[in-house]
């Protein structure tokens, strides 16, 4: 690509990547907004509303922490914006079943869905805006891809108040699964910026190798 090309890709690859990651957070936190709805419906009058409510964080989190250094070896190997595209297609549609869901177990299983889109997302969008802009420029551009993180958050209180106050909070849910479907289609013309040649060098070597370099890293140290 030439010079123009790269920088015409990156303006759109950090531009994208920030809305995706808005997203990301938004949906994420959506629930924490309407949790009491959510118990009021399924567990009316339970004494342990509370304790049996932080079971769909848990199940989230558990679910990221295992599948992301999954995405993350596929991540070095493949390409970049397909792995975007499916992940945030499936945290997207797990939203919207979060909002259809019938009964605590099938809230539940969406909450384990969405933590496997965002662990998909998680580990590639950073280091395709790491190999689009130069060390001097790279702090700053993560730094307005992370600034996602509060705002997204944020948001996600709000929009979940909102559309619970108005509607109820199934729609908090079911109204974030088009956007998010739109953004993983995009995601599909984007040009992952690495080189072939790189993600096929990456392919031949060995995960355990790999684990083995990451754990000598003296910062990574405990």
């Amino acid at each position: 690509m030439t010079t123009s090309e790269v920088s015409s890709l990156a303006r759109k690859s950090v531009a994208l990547l920030l809305v995706i990651n808005l997203l990301c957070y938004l949906d994420r936190f959506v629930i924490s907004a309407v949790l009491k709805d959510i118990m009021d419906e399924f567990l009316p009058g339970h004494t342990n509303q509370r304790a049996i409510g932080g079971f769909l964080g848990t199940a989230f989190l558990v679910a990221y922490m295992l599948t992301a250094p999954i995405f993350g070896y596929f991540s070095d190997r493949y390409s970049r914006w397909k792995i975007i595209a499916v992940s945030v297609a499936v945290w997207s549609l797990a939203c919207g079943a979060s909002g259809l869901a019938g009964s605590f177990l099938a809230l539940l299983i969406t909450r384990v869905f969405l933590g496997i889109g965002e662990a998909g997302y998680g580990p590639a969008a950073p280091t395709i805006l790491s190999d689009l802009y130069p060390v001097e420029r790279r702090g700053f551009i993560l730094s307005c891809f992370y600034i996602a993180i509060p705002v997204g958050s944020a948001l996600g209180y709000l929009w979940g108040g909102l559309i619970s106050k108005h509607w109820s909070w199934h729609w908090a849910f079911i109204t974030l699964m088009p956007p998010g479907l739109l953004l993983a289609f995009l995601c599909l013309w984007m040009k992952d910026p690495r080189k072939p040649a790189v993600a096929s060098a990456v392919r031949q070597t060995s995960i355990i190798r790999d684990y083995r370099q990451l754990i000598r890293i003296p910062s990574l140290k405990i």
